[in-house]
Formats: C-alpha cells, structure tokens, sequence
C-alpha cells in the first residue's frame, strides 16, 4: 500500500482549492440574489402593500451593491490569489461577513408575511427554504459562514412567525427547525465531500508527480547508463582488441601451439569477452538511441544463404536439421533496411533456435503476409517452448529462461533484447507464437514499405562478397600499410599480428604530421589503418584525409571504438570504411584484402 507524505502546504493547498471555489462562484451567488429577490418580490405584489415590497426589494438590492463592493474590494486588495496562509485567512474572514448580508436579507423575508394570506404566507415560506436549499450546497466551501449567515437569517425569521401564524406557530417553528436541521447536514455532507474530492484530486496529482518524477529519474538512469557506455567504449575496447589479435598473432606465429588446449581456451575466452562486449555496446547503442538506421537495397536470399551457413555447423554437431522454406512469391525479394541491424535480428533468432533445440530442427520460413501487407519472415523450432508466464519478459536483457545456471555457451541473454530494439527501430514487428514443450516460432514482420520483389530475369542487387579464409599471407604478403593509433598494447599486437601475415608495417602515435616522419622519404602506405581519437590536432577522420592528400593511392580505413554515430556518418561522408573494435583477426584479413585488391584493380 502507498503512503502518502503530504507536503508542508498540503493543508493551505486545500483551503486555496476552497478559496478558488467560493472566489468563482462570487457572480453567481450576486446574481442568484437578485433574481430570486425579484420572484418574491413578483410573487408578493398582490398581496403584500407595494410600499412594503417595494422597500423589501430595494433592501435586498442594496444589501447586493454592498456584496458586490466587498467583493470588488477583495479582489483589488488581491489580484493574484495565491497559496498564502494569511491571505487565505483574510479571506475566510472576509467571506464570514460577506455572506452575513444575504443572511439578513432573507432572514427579513418576513417582512412580506399577511396574517390570513395562506397563498402569499406559502410562497414566502418556499422561497426562504429555497433560499436555504441553495445556500447550503453553494457554500459548502465555507461551512462557518453558512452556520453564521443561516442562523442569522432563522433567528430574523423566526421572530415574525408568531404574529402571522397565531396558535399554529409552534407546528410551523418546528416544522422550519426540522427543515433547518436537514439542511445543515446536507450542507456538512456537502462540504466534507468536496474536501474528500479536494484531497483525492490533490492525492492523485502528488502520486502522478511522484511517478512521473520516478519515470523521469529511472529514464535518466538507463540513459546515464548507456552514455556512460558509449563514452568509456573506446577505454574498453581497447585491451579487448589487443587481445584477440596477440592470440591470433601467437597462434600464426607459432604453428605448432595453435591447437594446443590452454590456447584454444585462451581463445575461447576472448571470444566469449568479445562477443559479451559486442552485445552490451549494441544494446546500449540501441538503448540510447545513438543508433541510426543506414537504408539500402539489398538482397534478403544472400542475407538468408549467409545465416543458414553460420548456424549449419552448430546443427549439425547437435544433429538437427536446419531448413530453409520460400514461398514461390518471395523468392526474389530485396529490402530497403539496414542490413547489418536486420541481420543481426535474424542471427540472433536463428542462433537461439539451434541454442535451445535439442532435437527435430530449425526452419527459415518466408512469405507473404495476409492481405498483401508485406511478408513474415520466421524461426522456427522444435525447442523447449515458452510458458505463457514467462513471455512477456523473454524481450528483456538478461532473462535466459532455459540457462539458470548461466552457461556462456548458451549465450548472454541479450540476443531477443537486441531484436526487440532493432525492430523498433526499423520498424520491423517481432512476434512469439509457442507451445511449451513443442516449439515455438518468432515472427518477423517485413512492411511493404521496405520490401521489392525483383522479376525473375532481373538480377537483384549483390553485395560484395569478402574472400574466403585460406591463410592471409596469400594475399597480404608484401603490402604496405601505415597504422595510427596510440595504444602501445595495439600497436604491439598489431605489429605481431601483420607481420605474421607478412605485411610491411610503419607505425604512428598521434594525430599530427608527425606520422609523415614514420613512413620516411621513400616508403608510401598502400593503407592506412588510422584510430580515431588520437592525441594532436587532428583526429582519425582529419588524419585520413591529411594522409590522403600527401598519399592519395592508398585506403583510408577507420578503426575506432566510439559508438557515437556521429564519428560513423562522417566516416562514411568522408568516404572511409569503418571498423568498430575488437575487430576480429579474419574480418580484419578479410577487409585488408578486400580493399587492396579492390584498389589495385581499379589501378589496372
């Protein structure tokens, strides 16, 4: 249960509502005097002296001019009403009075009683409880100044009703005490729920204040969270990055340990790091909303053909088949989406299927949606299933329904957390339709908005596809290529990991002309692999186009570890590839080759 802890003007803030009420409701109250005034006034012409009635109403006209001065005072004493304490007592005080006049005036309504005249006797009686009916729920802000005004008022009238009433005065005193006791616990009522109203409404504005403040706070936290991770990102990439490449430069430079257990462990770990690391910058970039998609036409039976071959060995060893099924009308269909995110959606949805299915098999499944509302690309699986408790939380970081031990080898439990972002991102629906103990299916909606089927004559877009792995030095060997960067640890590792690839490596500390001293009068980089944020005037992306101007043969590639999307837009503005650390030693290979054999083509 929520306890409340009322602010110090919680009190004030109540009686301010009352104020605001009664300070509204000033008009009304004047205009209600008069007109009812001129009924009774109306309806006593024929029986009562004109002189009387005349006088009556100038009464009661004049009692109103003097309300309506009092409440002109007020509000010029008072122009912008607060929360104030004293000026809220003023005006309590102030209203007591105010309300005193009416009090008199129709407590003097028994002016208009003829002794013998029931029919103008009657309809003096019905408008002062009208009178009273209307005050009683009117000032229900104010219950001092209904007790003050209708007591003064009774006492006036009753004071008239023995000479008009003769032997039938105490049935009809009784009968107006009755009436004014019924009145006051309707007024109390009255008043006691508008405070109830009053301090419900105050309650639920404090809780909305407090969970909004709650909301803004936990909202600000996550993105602390995700700021923080993307600006210690390169901090702590670093070691990581090094890491991978001195295993992969100890195990090409020493053959015989490549296969030994311990380095195979070694690996392993750094792997399991890499991947954990690359996982948690993904999601945080996704989480804080630095990640901008990156459109373009690609085609979605390559990115499919390419996935489908990763997970094979992984099915293969645990014996499950791995399918893949298309519809007749999907089979030449591209996508115009960020690749890398869609793929990183599928991998992930692939990668858990084989992960959780210990026997049957996984099934790729694409094809038209209903109604021609694009397609649905699906994994299925003949898995565990998910129990319908646990699926709205399967989306969440960490939740690894089938991995409570936390074995890393079944994953980190941030693959379905990375989807869920994606998607929304790309706009991309993901659904979940499961049987425990069956299988289940994640969906994935393709909008026709993104979705372009190509005729079968028609080549659909390619993607350039990277060598496959043989032993880099087949192709690296000899090529020259200058690295900036002022971590002593990459440096070292890369200088191990490329010269066991043969290549011919010069090496630069900061973002100046100083790094046209290390390539030397004679020596010009065929590449240039530059971090970027260097020490110096210049930083990755202005050191790229620096090294272009005096080398503008060689490849300019960004390796960084920053998550800002800013430093990859600019890359790619600027022309550059870019590599986001750790970079695993085969894409880096991989991506050496690709652009020198690229660049010497286009040489001729």
């Amino acid at each position: 249960m929520t306890t409340l802890t009322w602010p110090p003007a919680y009190d004030t803030a109540i009686e301010h509502e009352l104020f605001l009420l009664g300070y509204r409701n000033l008009t009304v109250h004047v205009v209600g005097h008069v007109g009812l005034s001129l009924l009774v006034a109306a309806g006593t012409w024929f029986a009562v002296p004109h002189t009387l009635v005349l006088g009556w109403l100038a009464w009661m006209l004049c009692l109103a001019l003097i309300f309506c001065l009092g409440v002109w005072a007020f509000r010029w004493r008072i122009n912008s009403p607060g929360t104030d304490a004293k000026v809220l007592r003023r005006w309590k005080n102030m209203h007591v009075w105010m309300v005193t006049l009416p009090g008199i005036g129709w407590g003097s309504i028994g002016l208009l009683f003829v002794p013998g005249a029931q029919v103008n006797n009657l309809l003096v009686m019905t408008s002062f409880a009208g009178a009273l009916a209307y005050t009683s729920v009117s000032n229900a802000h104010d219950l001092r100044g209904f007790v003050v005004s209708v007591t003064l008022a009774s006492i006036l009238l009753l004071s008239q009703i023995p000479a008009v009433f003769g032997d039938q005065s105490l049935a009809v005193i009784g009968m107006i005490l009755l009436y004014l006791s019924v009145m006051a616990w309707v007024a109390r009522n009255a008043h006691l729920t508008l405070i109830e109203s009053i301090q419900l409404r105050l309650s639920n504005e404090i809780l909305a204040k407090k969970n909004a403040e709650n909301a803004t706070r936990a909202e600000q936290a996550n993105r602390d969270k995700s700021e923080f991770l993307a600006a210690a990102s390169h901090d702590l990439r670093q070691p990581v990055h090094a890491l991978l490449l001195l295993i992969e430069a100890y195990r090409q430079q020493v053959p015989s340990a490549a296969s030994h257990p311990l380095v195979l462990n070694i690996a392993a770990a750094g792997q399991s790091i890499s991947s954990l690391f690359n996982a948690l910058m993904e999601l945080s970039r996704l989480e804080s909303g630095m990640e901008k998609p990156v459109l373009a036409a690609f085609d979605l039976s390559e990115c499919k053909a390419r996935l489908l071959a990763r997970m094979r060995p992984e099915a293969e060893r645990k014996g499950l088949s791995l399918r893949s099924r298309v519809s007749k009308r999907a089979a030449h269909l591209s996508l115009c989406t960020d690749k890398l995110l869609l793929e990183r959606m599928l991998g992930n949805l692939l990668a858990n299927a084989v992960c959780y299915t210990e026997q049957g098999g996984v099934l790729l499944s694409l094809r038209p949606a209903h109604r021609d509302s694009g397609y649905w690309l699906e994994v299925w699986d003949t898995g565990l299933g998910i129990a319908v408790a646990d699926q709205a939380r399967i989306f969440d970081p960490y939740v690894q329904l089938a991995n409570r031990e936390r074995d890393r080898t079944k994953g980190l439990g941030l693959g379905l957390a990375i989807v869920r972002h994606a998607g929304d991102l790309l706009g991309i629906g993901v659904s979940l339709q499961t049987r425990l103990g069956r299988g289940s299916c994640f969906r994935m909606h393709l909008p026709a908005a993104m979705c372009v089927t190509w005729p079968e004559h028609v080549p659909a877009p390619a993607s350039v596809l990277l060598p496959s792995m043989v032993h880099p030095s087949c192709w690296l060997a000899g090529r020259r290529l200058l690295l900036v960067d002022d971590d002593p640890m990459i440096q070292r590792a890369m200088q191990a990991l490329l010269g066991s690839w043969g290549m011919a490596l010069r090496v630069a500390g900061s973002g100046d002309a100083t790094a046209l001293e290390a390539c030397g009068p004679d020596w010009e980089p065929e590449c240039v692999l530059c971090d970027f944020r260097l020490p110096g005037t210049l930083d990755g992306i202005a050191m790229l186009d620096f090294l272009q101007e005096r080398y503008p043969q060689a490849v300019g590639i960004l390796q960084t570890g920053e998550l800002a999307q800013t430093v990859q837009v600019r890359a790619e503005e600027a022309g550059y590839m870019v590599l986001f650390k750790p970079v695993d030693a085969a894409v880096l290979a991989s991506t050496l080759a690709t652009v020198l054999n690229r660049r010497k083509l286009e040489r001729g």
